[in-house]
């Protein structure tokens, strides 16, 4: 199967069956493309022929081309799950980006996603199964309403209000609080409700929100286990935990302009010093705006 047909049939599998977005689709496009015409050149006519050393190749022609570390390892994940297609599809017989590691980059404390990056992550997972479907619901709400694991397991259906779209939290020290979370995150878990049926039908009703394969509470260990499966197969260079998406959250929200006390009532943090921690993330962009706008440095130039 040639370039063009290959890649082509990623995009519609990725349109019709994993439901990406429109710009998801596209970006994926883009680095499919690239990588292509670096193999024109190298005069390598299938994604058969591709091996670690050639991958490697790739590697240095794109530090050659002064990317940015960020944008080499978009490009390096976004044909690791090409290749990932390739080999279920039986095109290829391995996948040789598995090998490559991620791109050392400043390190993030705490760990978080960026915007697009934790987009193409839930955009990843599959809703075909009712544990497809848990898994979708269970971490658009993490990153929808930035819950702590304990928080997530302990979820009841009473505590769920969709007309409003908020729910009600049990935190730390027993301190309950009331989130938001988008209708998009809301649609997800009602479709998932229905597949609940589904994993609960030889139980009694307990209440729990989420459940396992069973239909018994899910656990913190079972999240956690959830978490590292779904994130291996988006990328699995790198470091996700149930903690990043209550991180990306905070970060994301801070970084779009969100009041640092609104946020500390939504983290459910007694002090805001806590809450300070993701302030760091902003930091690139103060820094940005600052070489942009300050008259001394403009009438300097």
């Amino acid at each position: 199967m040639n370039f063009s047909s290959c890649s082509t049939k990623y995009l519609e599998y990725l349109k019709f069956q994993k439901m990406y977005s429109t710009n998801t689709i596209l970006s994926y496009a883009t680095e499919i493309q690239h990588f292509t015409n670096y193999l024109l050149i190298e005069e390598i006519s299938s994604y058969k022929e591709i091996s670690y050393p050639i991958v490697r190749g790739y590697l240095v022609y794109l530090h050659q081309s002064h990317l940015s570390k960020s944008s080499i390892n978009h490009k390096l994940s976004s044909l690791r799950s090409f290749y990932s297609y390739l080999l279920k599809m039986n095109i290829v017989e391995d996948n040789p980006f598995l090998l490559i590691k991620a791109q050392s980059e400043p390190k993030r404390n705490p760990d978080f996603l960026y915007p697009e990056e934790m987009v193409e992550l839930l955009d990843s997972i599959d809703c075909v199964t009712p544990l497809d479907k848990r898994n979708k619901a269970m971490l658009e709400l993490m990153y929808a309403s930035g819950l702590r694991c304990g928080e997530v397991v302990n979820l009841k259906l009473k505590d769920i209000d969709y007309d409003n779209l908020d729910l009600k939290v049990m935190g730390k020290g027993n301190k309950e609080r009331i989130v938001p979370f988008h209708e998009f995150a809301g649609k997800c878990m009602q479709e998932y409700l229905e597949a609940r049926i589904i994993l609960i039908k030889n139980q009694e009703e307990h209440g729990f929100f989420f459940v396992n394969k069973n239909g018994t509470k899910l656990t913190n260990r079972g999240v956690q286990n959830i978490v590292d499966r779904i994130c291996y197969q988006y990328d699995a260079t790198k470091k996700i935990h149930p903690h990043t998406f209550r991180h990306s959250f905070a970060t994301h929200l801070l970084s779009g302009g969100a009041d640092i006390r609104m946020v500390q009532l939504l983290l459910g943090h007694e002090h805001l010093s806590t809450t300070q921690i993701y302030t760091h993330v902003s930091k690139e962009q103060l820094q940005a705006v600052y070489d942009h706008t300050h008259p001394r440095i403009h009438g300097n130039k």
